[in-house]
């Protein structure tokens, strides 16, 4: 997960300053566009990575599980900074380009060689964070897994955003600039990455609020089920692959700390996820 942030913030350098200096070449609005996409990305990737960082520190008298829920508030603010920056400046700028029209310059072979890098590095950094999300199936079922989420959900949007603006180049050197078309461009980039930054803020909203992990829950009572005990289970979600189970059994069990300890290690070898703590209650009163 760690390299997948670090990869990010230091391509995500390099195609901002790519997009910057085509910007400075055109004027282009969508390429204004894509220069604050990329220089977003990159401060948003760093606060996923104080996060990160953060989310490491071990229990301590205040934190008794840890502190790996401080990653969903990185990633909330880094969603807040993604709607205000990313969507907010772009849809603005393309507006103002709809409504006051500037001359642009045609797109260059360096230009569109600077695309092409850029395209091919957000294209790697989608493949890692991919790898580490696990399938085409993760983004929805991997949620708490924020982090990479998010730099997925980021270098898809870019990954979309430059094949746009390849598009605007392309219809640029066979037919002129066209002002409309890139403003139009600009604004849609912009509205992209609302609807990603409200997704995620979503998402992390969620977490903070004490989320259950369903699929550890309903792992759990089958686990349970197997072995004749009849239970309902709740968890709460303390990082990516953490969680506190409880578990309301119908009747008492004898041996509640050895099942526990065999439940801690099937959510392991199961599901890939540590169970810090299993708390058992009894209808008959026994805790």
């Amino acid at each position: 997960m760690s390299s997948s942030v670090t990869l990010s913030i230091v391509t995500n350098s390099l195609i901002a300053a790519s997009k910057g200096f085509g910007w400075s070449v055109t004027g282009s609005p969508t390429r204004f566009a894509e220069t604050i996409h990329s220089l977003a990305d990159v401060g948003n990737q760093v606060l996923l990575k104080v996060g990160e960082v953060r989310g490491r520190a071990g229990p301590d008298r205040v934190h008794p599980f840890g502190r790996g829920q401080e990653k969903f508030f990185w990633a909330l603010v880094s969603a807040v900074s993604v709607f205000f920056i990313g969507c907010g400046i772009n849809v603005y700028h393309g507006i103002e380009s709809l409504l006051h029209p500037v001359a642009t310059q045609p797109f260059t072979p360096l230009v569109i060689g600077l695309l092409l890098f850029a395209l091919a590095l957000e294209s790697w950094t989608f493949a890692v964070a991919f790898r580490y999300i696990g399938s085409v199936a993760g983004p929805t079922e991997n949620r708490s897994n924020v982090t990479v989420l998010a730099v997925l959900l980021e270098d898809g949007v870019a990954l979309f955003g430059i094949l746009l603006t390849l598009l605007v180049a392309a219809i640029s050197m066979l037919r002129g600039p066209q002002s409309v078309l890139d403003a139009g461009v600009a604004i849609g980039v912009g509205l992209l990455l609302g609807a990603m930054a409200a997704f995620l803020a979503g998402i992390n909203r969620r977490l903070l609020i004490d989320s259950s992990d369903v699929e550890l829950d309903r792992a759990t009572e089958g686990w349970l089920r197997e072995r004749s005990i009849a239970a309902s289970v709740r968890s709460l979600v303390l990082d990516d692959d953490r969680a506190v189970v409880f578990v309301r059994a119908g009747h008492e069990i004898a041996d509640s700390f050895g099942l526990g300890q065999a439940l801690k290690a099937h959510a392991k070898d199961a599901l890939g996820k540590r169970a810090d703590a299993v708390y058992w209650k009894f209808r008959a009163g026994r805790a």
